[in-house]
């Protein structure tokens, strides 16, 4: 990287840090020429432009044996296209400053470029570039996929993740949400070249698309843009299609034996959708029991009264085909089951009593407070837009967002905390060694 080229990436770091005005929150609706839907936060303020874009479809929806075939893919939007290989690709985001990558999640193949205002036409082009015209020349997808199968091994050998996969085939069983996003060894092993054309065919089309940006642009020259970095793609693909999970709805208790002083404690029950009509009044349930810090009722009584763990969380995880509540913490292996027995206790007493109505007041406060700080830059302008379409709330959602917070009552919160939380209904998978937990099951080391 030459020293113009250094300069440029420093500007762009330093300008995308810089806060948003307050004018910049207004969301313009704007259809491109060629018909695609884009929402703008417009910010010219600093001459940065962030988007961000995503597909419908992710991991789950990789095919029966193809299972990886997205997170490979991932990895690889950035290792040549077109004229240039891999290291002339590179190079060219060097020298443009862009900040430039792709992720694969559960239900979502999703990307982000920021690039500084007098950059934009070179960095859509190669953005339309890579979209449209990989290489998947075979050094870099060797590399790649030898990182990814790097990554399956850490999976396997980290307690807490090895856990986790444990809890997802309790909870979910075979749904594909329950597999790694990298697949398994053997099906990682076995994609192909043409295996990641045919992703690119089937699922990055146009039907799928959805597109958000914020910064130093028009309407006008954003709707251009756009259709310059994605006209191209093919108009339709093939449907992600992902059946509905059912969780578990009984409780269980598993070890995943692992020789380490402090256990890794994982734990799930049955929630809820993110279009529950009662998600709000659960989402601030979870935040006074265990999704508030150093404020929850299980950081209380679990680290600060007992010393038994340094944190405990909890959170709603709502992902398009099921919901659930989890939560984990870590404590030695003599004080596993004293953990666990004040955990269910907690999780009882918050099902019995609910909220009082000073620890309800405070989750709202946060939970209202903290929203607009997703707009502090581009990026994460951009990237909240584009979380909020692919989620189908509405261009509004940051008005009924607060209103839907502060119309929860203290009554709401207690009926959905009656009607969700079962303490026995939780399913724990230990990670470790733990004493005194008779009858666990013990999960066969994958």
């Amino acid at each position: 990287m030459n020293l113009k080229s250094i300069a440029a990436a420093a500007l762009l770091v330093m300008l995308a840090l810089l806060p948003h005005s307050a004018a910049a929150t207004e969301i313009q609706r704007i259809t491109s020429p060629a018909g695609i839907e884009i929402w703008l936060v417009e910010d010219h303020t600093v001459p940065v432009i962030s988007l961000a874009f995503g597909f419908e479809g992710g991991t789950a929806a990789d095919p029966m044996g193809k299972e990886g075939v997205a997170t490979l893919a991932s990895g690889l939007f950035d290792e040549g296209a077109g004229e240039f290989d891999s290291r002339a690709f590179q190079q060219r985001i060097a020298e443009l400053g862009l900040d430039y990558g792709f992720t694969a999640s559960a239900d979502s193949f999703t990307g982000g470029l920021r690039t500084l205002t007098q950059n934009k036409d070179q960095a859509v082009d190669l953005l339309a570039l890579a979209l449209t015209h990989p290489r998947f020349d075979p050094e870099p997808v060797e590399r790649m996929r030898k990182q990814f199968l790097i990554s399956i091994e850490g999976e396997q050998r980290d307690q807490r993740s090895a856990a986790y996969r444990a809890l997802e085939r309790k909870m979910l069983g075979d749904h594909p949400y329950a597999r790694s996003n990298y697949g398994s060894k053997e099906s990682m092993s076995a994609l192909t070249p043409d295996d990641l054309r045919l992703f690119l065919k089937d699922r990055l089309t146009r039907d799928h698309l959805y597109v958000a940006a914020a910064g130093d642009i028009t309407a006008a020259d954003l709707g251009k843009l756009v259709d310059r970095a994605f006209a191209g793609l093919p108009a339709t693909g093939v449907p992600a299609t992902v059946p509905e999970a059912i969780v578990t709805p009984t409780g269980s208790l598993s070890v995943v034996e692992r020789d380490i002083p402090q256990a890794a404690v994982l734990f799930a029950q049955p929630g809820v959708k993110r279009s529950d009509k009662d998600f709000f009044a659960v989402y601030l349930m979870n935040y006074v029991l265990g999704g508030g810090g150093f404020s929850s009722r299980l950081m209380t009584e679990l680290r600060e009264k007992r010393g038994l763990t340094y944190g405990i969380n909890t959170d709603l995880v709502t992902i398009d085909h099921v919901g659930f509540l989890t939560g984990s913490f870590e404590t030695p292996n003599a004080k596993v089951k004293e953990a666990l027995d004040l955990l269910r206790t907690e999780w009882q007493r918050m099902a019995e009593q609910g909220p009082t109505a000073e620890e309800l007041e405070s989750a709202r406060t946060y939970l209202l407070g903290y929203y607009p700080r997703n707009l502090t830059t581009t990026s994460k302008a951009a990237e909240t837009l584009l979380g909020i379409q692919m989620d189908h709330l509405g261009i509004d959602y940051m008005e009924t967002r607060r209103k839907e917070i502060s119309a929860v009552t203290i009554e709401d919160v207690k009926r959905v905390a009656k009607a969700l939380l079962k303490a026995d209904a939780l399913t724990v998978v230990v990670a470790g060694k733990p004493e005194g937990l008779d009858g666990a099951e013990l999960v066969p080391t994958q």
